[in-house]
Formats: C-alpha cells, structure tokens, sequence
C-alpha cells in the first residue's frame, strides 16, 4: 500500500477496496468497531469540503459484495486519495487510523455491522 511523502491516487481493488460513508457516521463506526475489540484498519478521513466522508480500506472483492445505504463501495474501476504517511491530523485528507501492517485491513462483516448501527444512532431506522 503506497504511503509515500504525498498524497497520491490509488486504485481501489489492487491493494484493497475502500467503502466510503459520511464521516459522523464513520466515526461511530470506528468506535463500534474497537469496542468489539476488533482491528479498524486503515481509515481515511477527508474533511475538507461541504460532506466530509471517512474511508475504510477493507479486502479486496468487498465492493462487489457490498450493501449498505448511505455508503458508497469502491472497487475496480475506482480511485482514492491516500494521504502521505505523516499526515495524521486535520485539516484536510488525513489517516485517522494508520496502517498497522501492509496487510492489515477492516473485516468486512464488522464494519458492516458498525455501520449500520452508526446510522440508526444518527438517523433513525430506515
């Protein structure tokens, strides 16, 4: 996974998938997931502009499986923005969870879980 000096755009299902959701949303869902003790990942955070948006790098083939309203699944045929290696904080494109290892993604069922119950929290049942 490139984690160079500059941001640099990446194609989603090489190294990972991404799936994209609203950042209040995915800041919930982050604190869901390392409440149930499991591994987040790496997670990115853009919020610069009108609708921040938090991103979830997970294994590659979880976008052509993914299902969740009010997020987006990033596979073949997309791109994310990786911010630089140093770039921990805000503002602007930043890592709001690290890469621990190379290899080290979300678990797909986790996240999905989290994020459904991040959303309810925020919105209520659909």
């Amino acid at each position: 996974m490139p984690t160079g000096s500059e941001p640099e755009l990446c194609p989603a299902g090489t190294w990972w998938d991404a799936i994209r959701a609203p950042e209040q949303v995915g800041r919930r869902a982050v604190a869901l997931v390392e409440e149930q003790g499991l591994p987040t990942g790496p997670v990115i955070l853009d919020d610069g502009g009108r609708e921040p948006r938090m991103y979830f790098l997970a294994p590659v083939g979880t976008a052509a499986l993914w299902e969740e309203p009010g997020t987006v699944a990033l596979g073949l045929t997309c791109h994310v923005v990786v911010p630089q290696a140093a770039r921990t904080t805000a503002p602007g494109l930043h890592w709001y969870r690290l890469p621990s290892r190379p290899s080290a993604l979300i678990v797909p069922d986790g996240l999905h879980h989290a994020l459904i119950k991040a959303r309810r929290e925020r919105e209520g049942p659909l």
